[in-house]
């Protein structure tokens, strides 16, 4: 038997850049977002949230929305080098061996030429200070790369401050 030519066709996918190009604000396309946000949330809310590196890439600001600024405490020395991830971990001061999620992200270009590297570590055995979370974006100029924004947040323990990712220190 044979399959018709529509079934073996990849399906196309919604492009998120042409959506926002082409939003009109018709009450269609509204409900359409409104079920996209719908999926997002139940999915995975982090995503969207006010912090998220979807949400700071799109405000472009000089600082991450969220986060206490320590761009300006990075020694000029680590503000470039050859590998994003590596110049993370250094200044995120993580050992080998240690307990830590990590996340790199690249632009969608052949060559990328824009980073945003999370490092998250949790756990702590403080009896303040539970987790921490850097985030650093960076940019690719020639062979090197340049931070462009930094910021590191915390959690704290229970009773010690804050229970969701902020930029205030615990107590």
């Amino acid at each position: 038997m044979l399959t018709p030519a529509f079934a073996q066709r990849p399906q196309p996918r919604l492009f998120l850049p042409s959506l926002a190009r082409f939003y009109s604000g018709l009450p269609h396309q509204d409900r359409a977002l409104s079920l996209l946000q719908d999926q997002i949330d139940k999915s995975n809310p982090e995503l969207l949230q006010a912090d998220s590196i979807a949400a700071n890439v799109w405000r472009d600001s000089a600082t991450l929305v969220g986060h206490e600024d320590i761009l300006g405490g990075i020694a000029e020395g680590n503000h470039t080098g050859q590998d994003p991830l590596a110049m993370a971990l250094s200044i995120a001061n993580v050992r080998p061996g240690a307990p830590v999620d990590i996340e790199v992200l690249y632009d969608q270009a052949e060559l990328p030429s824009e980073a945003m590297v999370t490092i998250t570590r949790e756990g702590f055995l403080d009896d303040s200070v539970d987790g921490s979370r850097y985030r650093f974006d960076m940019e690719k100029q020639g062979e090197q790369w340049t931070i462009t924004r930094a910021g590191r947040q915390f959690r704290c323990q229970p009773g010690r401050g804050q229970q969701d990712w902020a930029a205030g220190f615990c107590s």
